[in-house]
């Protein structure tokens, strides 16, 4: 039973210590007074020449009016500030913002880096073989060939670059009838 007790004596003490509304409706209520004179009332705002104190111009304001003017001056500097930004080259000084154009030359440029890997690689390859076969290096055998033409191929060279036909062949024949004879004429 006293903790029953106990509860409601907290419960009252809240009630007549935190959450007295009516205390809180007269402290909002003065504080809605001078804004709410602000906001009815109207003012006049004029202008001076402070030499001859004669009035330049005047006009009257009711506090509703000024949140009303600065309300929309504020939307249209934003609208004018983004279409400023959308419509015009001052974009690209944004950080982060990608120029189409320089776009496009990055892709332009890596499809030229990669065919000039693939003709280095050919010419590279054909170098190789011409290396070898001047040196009178075996020629390989056609599974090394196949193998090769293989790695060529994911490079993007065809198979018919690199075969051997018969024109080579009767060609190695020859160079090495000569090679031979030149040597018997040395000795």
């Amino acid at each position: 039973m006293k903790l029953k007790e106990r509860l409601r004596s907290i419960k009252k003490w809240f009630a007549t210590k935190i959450f007295n509304f009516k205390s809180w409706g007269k402290t909002l209520k003065s504080l809605n007074e001078p804004l709410k004179d602000i906001i009815k009332n109207k003012h006049r705002f004029v202008v001076l020449d402070t030499n001859t104190y004669q009035e330049k111009f005047s006009f009257e304001l009711t506090g509703i009016n000024i949140f009303v003017t600065l309300g929309i001056s504020t939307i249209v500097l934003i609208i004018l500030t983004i279409m400023l930004i959308a419509f015009t080259p001052l974009r690209e000084f944004i950080p982060g913002y990608t120029n189409s154009e320089m776009v496009e030359q990055t892709y332009r440029n890596s499809v030229v880096i990669d065919s000039l890997e693939r003709q280095l690689d050919r010419q590279e390859w054909m170098i190789q073989t011409m290396q070898d076969v001047m040196s009178g290096k075996v020629m390989p055998n056609a599974d090394e060939i196949q193998k090769k033409v293989d790695s060529l191929s994911a490079l993007g060279v065809t198979a018919i670059e690199y075969r051997r036909s018969k024109a080579d062949s009767l060609l190695r024949e020859e160079v090495e009838q000569i090679e031979g004879t030149t040597k018997k004429q040395k000795k």
